[in-house]
């Protein structure tokens, strides 16, 4: 009874609004999807706006801001078919020849970061803007009747490259005692979150469970799955998990196994049935060893992965093999969190043409400037390669630190994508704050 009575007045209250506005006409319905959107959207500004005016005190949180700029230089070499892809002379690979630049063989880029973290009870945000341009006075396209001359004074950089790196927040559903349950929606790059040095590079817009808990003297669990959308123009959306088993039987020893379906659309936005680039099911199955510090008088890691595409078949683009397999394997040494830090992470990576997604593509990957899709062209592509890389770091100050890594593959297969080498020098500095 005591419910009737309060839910008698608000109903009440309900019908007579709505009476009001169907007494209106037709004439005040919402003549658009937008514009219902649009009084909606008022609503939530209006909230947010309530928001902005609540000292930080009184929303009962902290917040923190950071920030990272960073300069660095990449030298690269690259061969398809012994044909050079980088240098002078490489411009005509890009038609038409003469209006476009070659590509570089040194690389310079300006990036600056800016963070905000916010962390309140059972509720956390988390915002980055990434700023990653390329060095160089203003470049300008060739345009005909302005500057279609060879004599202009070209350049290289750009001023608006901005990237909303990551804007996603976070509820705790449930906290009992080892266990944890929370929910994350938003935005970040998948290896924020899941585990691969040769995939999860795409950016994960989506919902995301997480659950974790601890079993003393046998092992750390933790399980996260998640869907996220590919392309909404068809409904095309993605799901993905991963499961942990962390410091097994106090050992040091962590097992994880990750699943990813991009296979998941009939038809896509032009009409391709199945398109062969949708056609990843992977399977990552990652094993670590971490040696106590004790053993050898520096924190080291040993790591190693295999990956599976179960969709992996044969057909035209691969030249009829099935070339769904991937493998890495590594070792880091130190861990830079001050002064005088330093580590070294050096791997090796196999990994065949359709191990993993062109679009989700991580690790060292082919050189491949022109960004040609091996579905256009069976020398492209970012997969079929064999290599390693070498990544070193080491904290100058507290907040600066310097980075040098070189990598060098060539291809996994020719019968694929024919003959290919790269490598690469990089250096940069990095101050955050």
């Amino acid at each position: 009874m005591r419910l009737f009575k309060y839910l008698l007045p608000l109903a009440v209250a309900t019908c007579g609004f709505s009476g009001a506005v169907n007494a209106q006409g037709p004439e005040r319905d919402y003549a658009t999807v937008h514009e219902a959107r649009e009084r909606d959207s008022l609503a939530v500004e209006a909230f947010v706006k309530s928001k902005r005016g609540i000292t930080l005190a009184e929303k009962g949180g902290n917040m923190m801001i950071s920030g990272e700029v960073h300069m660095e230089w990449s030298h690269l070499r690259a061969r398809n078919h012994h044909q050079r892809q980088r240098g002078s002379g490489t411009s005509h690979l890009h038609p038409p020849a003469g209006k476009h630049a070659p590509y570089a063989t040194n690389e310079f880029g300006v990036e600056a970061d800016l963070m905000f973290d916010y962390k309140a009870d059972r509720t956390w945000a988390a915002i980055q803007l990434q700023m990653d341009n390329e060095a160089g006075i203003r470049s300008h396209d060739w345009k005909e009747g302005i500057n279609d001359t060879k004599n202009y004074l070209w350049g290289s950089g750009t001023l608006d490259d901005l990237v909303l790196r990551k804007a996603y927040m976070g509820y705790n559903i449930l906290e009992l005692g080892t266990a944890r349950l929370d929910v994350e929606l938003g935005r970040r790059r998948f290896y924020d979150v899941f585990d691969s040095r040769v995939q999860f590079n795409s950016y994960f817009d989506g919902l995301m469970l997480k659950y974790a808990e601890s079993f003393e003297g046998l092992f750390d669990f933790t399980a996260k799955t998640a869907a996220f959308v590919i392309d909404d123009t068809v409904n095309h959306f993605g799901y993905v998990g991963e499961l942990g088993f962390l410091n097994i039987m106090d050992t040091g020893l962590d097992f994880k196994y990750s699943l990813i379906d991009w296979d998941t659309v009939a038809t896509n936005r032009y009409g391709a049935r199945h398109p062969r680039g949708a056609q990843f099911l992977n399977n990552q199955y990652t094993l670590a060893y971490n040696v106590s510090p004790d053993m050898l008088g520096v924190k080291t890691k040993l790591y190693g992965a295999y990956l599976n595409n179960a969709h992996a078949h044969r057909n035209r683009f691969f030249n009829h093999h099935n070339k769904g397999n991937a493998w890495y394997a590594g070792v880091k040494f130190g861990e830079v969190r001050k002064a005088n830090d330093w580590a070294v992470d050096a791997n090796y990576q196999w990994v065949q043409a359709q191990a993993v997604s062109e679009c989700d593509a991580s690790g060292i990957q082919r050189d491949n400037p022109r960004n040609i899709s091996i579905y256009k062209r069976k020398s492209g592509g970012f997969a079929n390669y064999k290599g390693f890389e070498i990544d070193t770091f080491y904290a100058v100050t507290d907040n600066l630190t310097l980075n040098v890594k070189f990598d060098r593959v060539h291809q996994e297969s020719r019968a694929v994508g024919g003959k290919h080498r790269s490598w690469q020098f990089q250096v940069e500095a990095v101050y955050a704050f």
